[in-house]
């Protein structure tokens, strides 16, 4: 079994199969080049890692293809969980890459989910002076903390700007795979699958053993 990997038995329902993953990348790709927003714009799409990095390398090559021209950046950031629930605390790492200032950037997220890390990121933007921040995820998770994006049609919430671009919405669930982790377990599942308790109590115990 792979480093940090998941036995097959402990996870659920298949969320997003492999084809259904590739064939919404390539459907985010194609909103993003028939945009008006970036006529004439060469955008940064700055990668969230580590969760973000398979969406992120899969749309870069989907837009090579489409001959859209862009940058690629990427900031690091941390949100400490309680179990699969966020505790608020996000870190936002010292940002690599070309000057913010000025430029048109694309937030490339793998799951909103309480908005506590796209809020915290949209706040480090603005301190670098960009001239407009759009926000793509590839999930949007339809929780009831997230009634507010419904409301205002993504559009608002929290000085916000629109989530322009979503690549799946899903139900209120835990879910590893294609970038998703539980405590760095399960980022390489090549599905989106859901984590069941049995899953999670089994890498707690792991990672117990480890600082054992």
């Amino acid at each position: 079994m792979a480093l940090n990997a998941i036995p097959e038995h402990l996870l659920g329902d298949v969320v997003a199969s492999k084809a259904r993953i590739q064939s919404t990348v390539k459907r985010v790709a194609k909103e993003i080049y028939y945009s008006v927003d970036y006529v004439g714009e060469t955008p940064i799409l700055l990668c969230l890692r580590e969760g973000a990095v398979p969406f992120h390398q899969d749309l870069s090559r989907e837009l090579e293809a489409l001959s859209f021209p862009f940058e690629n950046a990427w900031l690091k950031t941390h949100h400490r969980y309680a179990g699969t629930e966020g505790s608020g605390d996000v870190k936002v790492f010292p940002y690599e890459g070309p000057s913010l200032d000025g430029r048109l950037v694309i937030i490339i997220e793998d799951i909103i989910d309480s908005s506590e890390t796209i809020i915290k990121v949209c706040e480090y933007l603005d301190q670098q002076h960009v001239m407009q921040r759009n926000i793509c995820t590839f999930l949007f998770k339809e929780r009831p903390e997230n009634i507010e994006w419904r409301n205002r049609g993504l559009n608002g919430f929290q000085h916000l700007p629109e989530v322009r671009h979503v690549g799946l919405f899903i139900e209120p669930l835990f879910v590893v795979g294609y970038g998703l982790d539980y405590r760095q377990h399960g980022r390489d599942i090549e599905e989106i699958r859901t984590l069941t308790p049995d899953g999670q109590n089994w890498v707690d115990e792991q990672i117990a053993k480890q600082n054992a």
